[in-house]
């Protein structure tokens, strides 16, 4: 038994696909932003390994100080809402290595989602341009026959 679709449930799964995919996409902004925080903290970190003697500090809107760190060895980094974890900067590092590592696997994943939720809503456009075109005909053909 076949069940029939209407243009209408059409549109709906359509409208949901598009809320999907707009989900997914905001979603992948997130991790993204992740992976890229994790990159520029490396970087300072690996720099400040590199050069302790010399650090610039970014305060915003482009504006940059020179600070020298009193600790070169250790950091401190967030593990929960008010928690801080000291630790050695190669540990930090290797930890954002892994983070940056995960993010990369979410990024692949939510690609792969969203190519299926785009190829499933351009399925869906294409049945409601076919239903057009079908609508198109048949008025053309009921305006032809009289």
């Amino acid at each position: 038994m076949q069940q029939q679709v209407s243009e209408q449930q059409i549109v709906q799964m359509a409208q949901q696909e598009e809320a999907v995919l707009k989900s997914q996409k905001s979603f992948l902004r997130k991790i993204i932003s992740i992976r890229q925080d994790s990159n520029r903290t490396i970087d300072s970190l690996n720099e400040l390994i590199k050069n302790p003697e010399k650090m610039y500090m970014n305060l915003g809107s482009g504006v940059l100080i020179e600070v020298e760190a009193k600790n070169k060895e250790n950091c401190k980094r967030a593990f929960a809402e008010n928690g801080y974890l000291e630790e050695k900067l190669p540990a930090t590092i290797k930890w954002l290595e892994k983070r940056k590592e995960n993010s990369q696997k979410q990024i692949e994943r939510i690609e792969q989602d969203m190519a299926k939720t785009e190829s499933k809503l351009n399925e869906l456009i294409n049945v409601l341009k076919q239903i057009d075109a079908q609508k198109r005909k048949q008025q053309e053909f009921s305006i032809s026959k009289k």
